[in-house]
């Protein structure tokens, strides 16, 4: 019954490729035959750059959300400092007192003369 079931869904999968590929081919060849422009790093941050000094509502919107975004991801990460800064003096401290209670339990009892 499985396997019956299971060569269903496989020929249905197989027609569903064969559909799609019929219906991308005349799409696919309409393409150009000459090479596409070929594109580099430096070629795509050259046309971001002019974009944006060209563009007038870049630096009337963006510019500031961007500021307030960058001011808040700096408030967070000093909150985030702080709060370590603390948790390691919490840690430190707990770590002295633990010192302590060990010589306050070990001192002067222990002393174990040579045999």
């Amino acid at each position: 019954m499985f396997i019956i079931i299971a060569q269903i869904v496989f020929a249905l999968s197989i027609i569903g490729i064969l559909v799609i590929i019929l219906r991308k081919v005349p799409i696919i060849l309409r393409y150009p035959r000459q090479p596409f422009e070929e594109v580099s790093l430096a070629g795509i941050f050259e046309k971001i750059k002019s974009r944006i000094t060209s563009n007038e509502f870049f630096h009337a919107i963006a510019l500031p959300i961007t500021e307030k975004s960058l001011r808040k991801i700096k408030i967070f990460v000093l909150k985030f400092d702080n709060f370590l800064a603390k948790l390691v003096s919490r840690l430190r401290h707990r770590r002295k007192n633990i010192e302590e209670e060990i010589k306050n339990d070990n001192g002067g009892d222990n002393i174990n003369p040579p045999s």
